[in-house]
């Protein structure tokens, strides 16, 4: 499991760094969404990951995960495209 946790977080680490990189963004988004489709991952489970991840950070940062935060961490788990 530790080397899920370290590949999720080098994941999220790859969008927020590609942010301002649009095309770089997308094509990333999309082969991640395509390669977890290819695992059976469905919409929902992504929702569900969202939802959690939205959670821990709240958790983690309390005050400082301000709403702006909140929605645009919740705009990037929106984007990544299941099939």
């Amino acid at each position: 499991m530790e080397r899920q946790h370290l590949k999720l977080m080098d994941m999220i680490a790859t969008f927020v760094g590609a942010l301002d990189e649009r095309e770089l963004f997308q094509s990333i988004i999309s082969h991640t969404g395509r390669q977890h489709a290819r695992f059976g991952v469905s919409r929902s489970h992504f929702v569900a990951f969202g939802d959690a991840f939205i959670w821990s950070l709240e958790q983690q940062f309390g005050p400082a995960f301000t709403p702006e935060l909140r929605e645009a961490w919740i705009a990037l788990c929106k984007a990544v495209p299941v099939k």
